[in-house]
């Protein structure tokens, strides 16, 4: 089994040593997200219709590579990197489960996940 780490360092290797994926961009990859999506909603009909879990398993795997493709090429182009992927959703899902996080706080807790996710939209057009 490979950790994160060495995952990352193979996606990095096959950017930068194979000639299709080192010339790809954000938008030429577009079309190979939304397939991979597709496979992702297939294998996931596949372990209800078939219990195939070893598909499903694939397809996450191929849409990680996506995601991590991507933030590769983001960190080339000096925006984010795949830790501030990781620290951006961690928060986001810590904020948005209040009742798991922070319990003793009542007035987020009373709050919906629609009413969470309107407090954090303010909080991103104030910081605009």
């Amino acid at each position: 089994m490979q950790n994160f780490d060495e995952f990352m360092e193979v996606v990095r290797k096959i950017r930068k040593s194979c000639p299709w994926d080192k010339v790809q961009t954000h938008e030429s990859l577009k079309p190979y997200l939304i397939s991979e999506t597709n496979e992702l909603l297939e294998g996931i009909d596949r372990l209800k219709t078939q219990n195939d879990s070893e598909n499903l398993c694939e397809e996450l795997g191929d849409v990680l590579f996506q995601v991590a493709l991507h933030s590769v090429i983001a960190q080339e182009e000096g925006l984010f990197t795949i830790e501030d992927v990781i620290d951006g959703i961690s928060s986001k899902m810590q904020f948005r489960h209040p009742k798991i996080f922070v319990p003793e706080d009542e007035t987020m807790t009373s709050l919906s996940w629609d009413q969470l996710k309107e407090i954090e939209k303010s909080r991103k057009t104030k910081k605009l």
